[in-house]
């Protein structure tokens, strides 16, 4: 696993060890920043990685200019495996790492008042929770006006057009993966 594009294009990252974490493929991670690039400048912007398994996706966006990236998990194993990639590919000064409960931890982190242009929620597939997170997200405040949305889900999983003041805008299907694309809706 390596990251796709940006000034650390090609870097390899650690994978936490066992069958919990399925990180995102290279192939869907670049496919994930080709139709961003389309649509926004993740230049100098916050963004969220949501169940961040080995930060794959939170990393791309640093390496691609984002100015800051907060990694979320639940997983003691996860945090440590996206700290180490962090230190080593010497980003640690641009991201927090937090462990806390997903869905729920949305609203710990609006509760602290931050706020973000973009979020790439990516939970283990199956368990409802993309959803639920994505319902959490549409609601808590803590994306701004315009933010990106990337949910990442079994291909078979139906996700709903609108979650609060989010808005799908795309749905795309690799394999047995698809990405669902919302948009936080102006006021």
């Amino acid at each position: 696993m390596r990251i796709t594009g940006g000034a650390d294009r090609g870097r390899s990252l650690r994978a936490p060890r066992g069958s919990r974490v399925r990180p995102t493929a290279d192939k869907v991670r670049g496919a994930v920043f080709n139709i961003l690039a389309a649509r926004t400048d993740i230049q100098g912007q916050r963004w969220l990685d949501l169940f961040a398994g080995s930060g794959a996706l939170g990393l791309e966006a640093l390496s691609r200019g984002a100015t800051k990236v907060t990694f979320v998990d639940s997983s003691w194993e996860s945090c440590r495996c996206t700290k180490h990639n962090l230190e080593r590919i010497g980003l640690s000064g641009r991201a927090e790492v937090r462990r806390l409960t997903l869905p729920r931890g949305v609203r710990q982190l609006a509760r602290e008042e931050a706020r973000f242009e973009g979020a790439f929620v990516d939970p283990p597939y199956r368990r409802s929770l993309a959803a639920a997170t994505l319902a959490e997200l549409g609601e808590s405040g803590l994306l701004e006006p315009g933010a990106w949305v990337i949910a990442e889900h079994a291909a078979e999983e139906s996700l709903s057009e609108r979650y609060g003041a989010l808005i799908r805008t795309d749905l795309r299907r690799y394999g047995s993966t698809a990405i669902s694309l919302y948009v936080m809706e102006e006021p």
